[in-house]
């Protein structure tokens, strides 16, 4: 066994080979940390369900506005495994995380709360029904899913002047929030609200027949409870034509079922305000609104339920008409 005297050593180590070393130590030290410095901001976008053809436009459009590195998830048809999403986030480590549907958002919230070293990451959401039942903290932002009452309302009188009481079916869970703001908004605007709450959609028939013979018009909201097949779809709008009470909607869709007026969010559009508002954060620009409103919406009208249900029509309104259902 061969024993070195430590002192001996170092008094023989030529003084090159320690400035040398010391150097490519120091050289070590300051690429690690222009590294650092130089990562690039990304991030991180979970979709509920890719499959679902509006989640999938507003991330296209997302990826189309965004001016960094973005990673995607689709936990769609995945088993829902926490712990990989967890890594994922850890891994990536992630400046944002975009979340797109509700259950993207209610995901990603939890993995966050039970992660101390992760709570200050700042999320966006989209396309989620009703962002007033979520939690929002000071690093939330977001997009809502819904047009302001204010405005679709002001609509549906813009048009449809003698229309002054409408019928809404709604779930607490998911719409509670949204009915008290939105009667609190027609009251000022001149319109009864007339909401009735159904617990499943085996509830549906019956809240119809208590509620449309007392309403001038039905309003269709995006509420998953109502809306959860298209057999209660089906129904709904049934009903609604044995009263002869037009349907007010939110998506291009329900013209085929005899929707009157429509007014829908622009779906693109949601995606580029949402990069917009990863953009913001990155360079830490200042953000007037957390959760801002879709920028974009587009107005359908079925001039023949109009005839049909003999319904008095402002006819400048026509000009605000993206579509007409002759």
């Amino acid at each position: 066994m061969i024993i070195v005297n430590n002192r001996d050593y170092f008094k023989n180590y030529h003084p090159l080979r320690r400035v040398t070393a010391i150097s490519i130590f120091g050289l070590g030290l300051i690429f690690s940390f222009v590294i650092l410095l130089a990562k690039e901001n990304n991030v991180l976008i979970l979709n509920s369900d890719m499959a679902i053809s509006k989640y999938s436009s507003v991330q296209h459009e997302f990826k189309t506005k965004s001016q960094v590195p973005v990673i995607e998830f689709d936990l769609g048809n995945r088993l829902k495994n926490e712990n990989s999403i967890k890594e994922l986030i850890i891994n990536h480590n992630p400046d944002v995380i975009y979340c797109i549907g509700s259950k993207a958002y209610m995901l990603t919230l939890k993995l966050l709360k039970e992660n101390h070293t992760l709570q200050e990451k700042k999320l966006i959401f989209s396309s989620a029904i009703n962002w007033q039942r979520f939690t929002i903290s000071n690093n939330t932002y977001g997009v809502s899913n819904e047009l302001l009452p204010e405005m679709e309302l002001t609509m549906f009188r813009y048009f449809f002047p003698k229309i002054n009481k409408i019928g809404i079916l709604f779930n607490n869970t998911y719409n509670q929030e949204w009915i008290m703001g939105t009667k609190a908004t027609a009251k000022e605007l001149g319109v009864e609200i007339v909401s009735q709450h159904i617990n499943s959609p085996d509830n549906i028939e019956n809240a119809l027949k208590n509620l449309l013979p007392n309403v001038d018009a039905f309003w269709l909201i995006a509420d998953p409870v109502v809306i959860s097949s298209q057999e209660s779809v089906v129904t709904i709008f049934n009903r609604c034509s044995v009263y002869k009470k037009p349907v007010f909607s939110y998506n291009d869709v329900y013209i085929k079922y005899g929707a009157m007026l429509i007014i829908s969010v622009d779906i693109p559009t949601i995606g580029r305000q949402a990069a917009s508002l990863a953009m913001d954060i990155l360079a830490n620009r200042d953000i007037k609104d957390q959760i801002q409103s879709p920028a974009g919406s587009t107005i359908a009208l079925n001039l023949q339920k109009v005839k049909e249900y003999n319904l008095y029509l402002n006819k400048e309104a026509l000009d605000s008409v993206n579509r007409i259902i002759k």
